[in-house]
């Protein structure tokens, strides 16, 4: 009889120290082995291609853009999320441009992705013109959405003079597959200010956290959970 109640202690024991394991876990990160879910990270252009140049430093936009996502890939990874790039060094995805975007394309509709975002930089005629923008494809609801949320994030973390707004575009990567997808222009390297701060990496940091925030607030709703909850802390 002792033998049995030793044991019958023994177990309500364990399963005490269960119960208080599975109480005091954080929901918001995932158990080993699983993802929060998969995001396609586009660094625009590269190589033979580097996309805009700055007006005074002559950096290529194409360097920027991998710079910053980089960042962003570290921080989904950091937080639970499977991400694919779909180019992680100097060199374009193909030999010429119609053959680079189309390597694009097939990576973004072979991959089941929840989310895609394209990093890239902006330029104008206009000097004075600043400010990060987020372009969603103007058919997905769902795309307006990210967009939307990314930018509210962009004007938050960036405090930029004069705030944008999300804008409606039709570009060739907003439009591969069913996916939703945002094009960020992080920035005007056009503008002398703007493009002096798109190079320093604590500024590539924040354009990097505001568009994961905004894209994990986005899948916590799209998805049914909350993998916002542990997003990284504002600067």
């Amino acid at each position: 009889m002792k033998t049995a109640n030793r044991y019958m202690v023994f177990f309500l024991a364990a399963a005490f120290i269960a119960a208080l394991f599975v109480l005091s876990a954080d929901p918001g990160v995932p158990a080993a082995g699983r993802s929060r879910g998969t995001v396609v990270i586009d660094a625009g252009h590269g190589g033979f291609d580097g996309g805009a140049v700055g007006r005074i430093t002559k950096v290529r936009e194409d360097m920027l853009n991998l710079s910053v996502a980089r960042k962003l890939k570290s921080l989904f990874e950091k937080n639970g999320f499977t991400v694919i790039m779909t180019r992680d060094s100097d060199e374009a995805v193909g030999a010429t441009k119609k053959k680079d975007m189309a390597k694009r394309k097939e990576i973004i509709e072979g991959c089941a992705a929840d989310v895609v975002i394209s990093v890239h930089m902006n330029k104008f005629k206009d000097t004075s013109v600043s400010g990060p923008m987020a372009f969603y494809y103007e058919k997905s609801d769902e795309g307006k959405r990210l967009a939307e949320l990314v930018q509210i994030q962009l004007n938050e973390y960036l405090k930029p003079p004069k705030p944008r707004t999300f804008k409606p575009e039709d570009y060739f990567i907003l439009r591969c597959g069913d996916t939703p997808c945002v094009l960020v222009e992080c920035g005007f390297v056009s503008n002398e200010r703007e493009e002096k701060l798109l190079q320093q990496d604590d500024y590539q940091e924040k354009c990097a956290r505001a568009i994961y925030k905004g894209t994990a607030e986005f899948l916590g709703e799209r998805l049914g959970g909350d993998p916002a909850r542990r997003t990284v802390p504002h600067i």
